[in-house]
């Protein structure tokens, strides 16, 4: 049973590690959408 909790640990800190550089990503993308919609005009 101990081992399941350390892999479930595990697992939440890699999808905390994940979410900052994709959050990022997508707000970079969003923000590059923006600026070419009006750059486009």
């Amino acid at each position: 049973m101990g081992h399941d909790a350390n892999h479930h640990e595990h697992h939440e800190a890699e999808q905390n590690e994940i979410g900052g550089p994709v959050t990022f990503a997508l707000v970079c993308l969003v923000l590059a959408i923006v600026v070419i919609y009006f750059l486009a005009k």
